[in-house]
């Protein structure tokens, strides 16, 4: 009965020893799954940054296009009105 005893707590030690090997293994791999993650959300942030950046460069760009746009237009319809009088005047005469 002893004999049984002691090999049932060897198993049980063996078996112990064992679990305590594949936790330090599993703490290292969640470590280094832990550092991974860090590096990505430092890349994504990085990336996203600079995409952000690059989207209000091209919106203030995009402003200033729409403003000269608007301008010429504005001049444009200003000599299309002075056109228009002319015209006008010119069909009065005749």
């Amino acid at each position: 009965m002893d004999q049984k005893i002691m090999d049932f707590l060897a198993k049980i030690y063996q078996t112990q020893t064992e679990m305590r090997n594949e936790l330090r293994e599993l703490r290292t791999d969640q470590e280094t799954i832990a550092q991974n993650v860090a590096k990505i959300v430092n890349v994504v942030e990085h990336d996203v940054d600079r995409k952000i950046g690059a989207i209000f460069d091209f919106r203030e760009i995009q402003v200033n296009h729409n403003q000269k746009i608007e301008q010429a237009l504005d001049r444009i319809e200003a000599k299309v009105e002075v056109l228009q009088l002319e015209t006008s005047n010119l069909k009065r005469i005749k």
